[in-house]
């Protein structure tokens, strides 16, 4: 493992978010110099139960760890101080328990998507209540169907109600546990496919559209039960990446089409600074989204590269730190994203297991402590990321902007290389723009593709990009280099800003640091929200 220090030459209005706490930062002759480490390891812990399908996770005020196993249909919690399983069977057989969160009093939340439940464990109880939640009464010509909620997102608010996103009925509904009553929303756009719920402490409930490619907002306040008033669905748009595509308009029929940036998003968090964070549960990439200024950027992870079989990483549960710290589990990368907005650092931890298998880290959750949970369904175990003590160093220096003179034109752009502490061989990479972040209507090339590093020296590669057809736009890419075991992989984020028509195009890059920590193992769970039709 290594610590990374990137130096890029940035001027100071370049450079506008400070660097993180953990980050040295020096300002050097022709560049800024970056200190950067992995600051976690991965540990596992390994499931009692055999094939037990571990899917959703939660962390309570007392640092104990709750998940659902699915295939097993049960409530599980882990005991970190004592390493000690306890298993609650739910009642209902196969009930397809999908999302897990505790409330402020310590009781666990969980839905059942197959059987249409909400259920509770009571704090210090160890029987599971069962609610079952009203099916929406569809009227189809002359007849009235009941159609079941189908539960899957969870969230709870200040003042103890329970949220639930329905995929089925296209729907939230609301739990008051002092009156054991559900009331039933509308969502305005159909079909939504709510996959990923946040309340927002001040009377908000933000949701992502799976289906329909788009984020939602529900003022609590406004809320009317029956009708969708007090909600709003919206596509954010991002004019580097806009796709159309089709979408049908109610249960009964009807087509539009519509426009977004916004691929099949599946996770939401909320940071502290008041930005939106998505994982696009479809590509290898997620998002910041500013609810100020209504502006989306989409960031990559990097190259899955085929891993067992899989061309993306499929970014899918996501939560944001108190000091605004990004985590993201890589549903099919197999690995768990650390990203600092500040300074555009993303370490990507690597989790083992199945020998050669994928273990499919699906959703995480964060302790009191700050701890990052995860599960990992096909590798049947939660896992944690604690601190390490792992440090050295290496460097990266690369020039801050170039000009493309037209379509087709081209660009070299100088690295050097050097490690303080054990010899590096490192393997150069660039993600981005497309899917699965192989850069789509630019080439990237490095020569060499390869550099060995020894302690205290120094190496130089060139990367020479060249544009064929790329439209202008803001574009970050993730430039890697990882070293011979792929274990660890460390990036600078650049942002490309092409400008221009198809006769002259500039090319800027410039001031978004990035360090990635990749480790690839595997991948995932063929299991996903609905994938959004008709996109690019």
């Amino acid at each position: 493992m290594w610590t990374v220090v990137f130096l890029l030459a940035i001027s100071p209005l370049q450079f506008l978010a400070p660097a993180p706490a953990r980050a040295a930062l020096t300002t050097l002759s022709g560049g800024t110099n970056f200190e950067l480490s992995n600051e976690y390891r991965i540990v596992l812990h390994a499931v009692p139960t055999g094939n037990s399908g571990p899917w959703s996770v939660s962390v309570d005020s007392q640092g104990t760890v709750w998940f659902l196993e699915e295939t097993a249909n049960q409530l599980v919690s882990y005991t970190p101080s004592t390493g000690a399983f306890q298993d609650y069977p739910i009642p209902t057989s196969q009930s397809g328990p999908q999302a897990v969160t505790t409330d402020a009093s310590g009781n666990v939340w969980f839905t059942e998507l197959t059987s249409s439940v909400l259920a509770e464990l009571p704090h210090g109880s160890s029987k599971i209540l069962e609610f079952p939640i009203p099916s929406l009464q569809l009227n189809i010509g002359s007849t009235n169907e009941p159609l079941d909620c189908g539960p899957g997102a969870i969230a709870t608010d200040p003042s103890g109600f329970i949220w639930i996103a329905c995929l089925f009925s296209n729907q939230i509904d609301e739990y008051s546990p002092g009156t054991g009553t559900f009331a039933t929303f509308d969502l305005p756009v159909f079909p939504t496919g709510p996959a990923g719920l946040v309340e927002d402490g001040k009377g908000d409930l933000w949701f992502t559209a799976a289906d329909a490619n788009m984020l939602g907002k529900a003022v609590i306040s406004q809320l009317v039960s029956g009708t969708s008033d007090g909600i709003t669905e919206f596509a954010p748009l991002n004019q580097t990446y806009v796709f159309e595509y089709s979408e049908q308009t109610s249960f009964t029929g009807g087509e539009t089409t519509l426009k977004s940036s916004l691929p099949t998003p599946s996770g939401i968090a909320l940071s502290p600074d008041g930005r939106l964070w998505v994982t696009e549960h479809v590509d290898s990439s997620f998002d910041s989204y500013d609810p100020a200024s209504g502006s989306l950027d989409r960031y990559w992870t990097s190259q899955t590269k085929g891993a067992f079989g899989f061309d993306v990483s499929f970014p899918n549960g996501i939560a944001v730190a108190k000091d605004g710290t990004v985590w993201i589990a890589e549903h099919y990368g197999n690995k768990v994203a650390e990203f600092d907005p500040a300074s555009g650092e993303l370490i990507e931890y690597s989790a083992s297991c199945c020998s050669s298998a994928y273990g499919g880290i699906y959703t995480l959750a964060l302790a009191p402590n700050g701890t990052p949970w995860f599960v990992e369904v096909q590798g049947n175990a939660i896992g944690e990321l604690v601190p390490t003590n792992n440090a050295s160093s290496f460097s990266v220096s690369l020039p801050t902007a170039a000009t493309i003179p037209g379509s087709g034109g081209s660009v070299t752009l100088p690295l050097q290389f050097s490690e303080s502490s054990g010899p590096a061989v490192l393997s150069l990479e660039l993600s981005g723009i497309s899917g699965t972040g192989a850069p789509a209507n630019m080439t990237a090339a490095f020569s060499p593709s390869s550099v060995s590093v020894d302690v205290g020296g120094h190496a130089s590669s060139n990367l020479t990009l060249a544009t064929d057809g790329l439209k202008p736009g803001v574009y970050y890419l993730t430039l890697t280099a990882s070293n011979a075991s792929q274990e660890v992989l460390y990036s600078v984020i650049l942002r490309l800003t092409v400008t221009g028509s198809s006769v002259s195009q500039t090319l800027i890059i410039a001031a978004a640091v990035v360090a990635v920590v990749v480790v690839v193992t595997g991948a995932y769970l063929a299991r996903r929200y609905p994938t959004a039709r008709g996109r690019h």
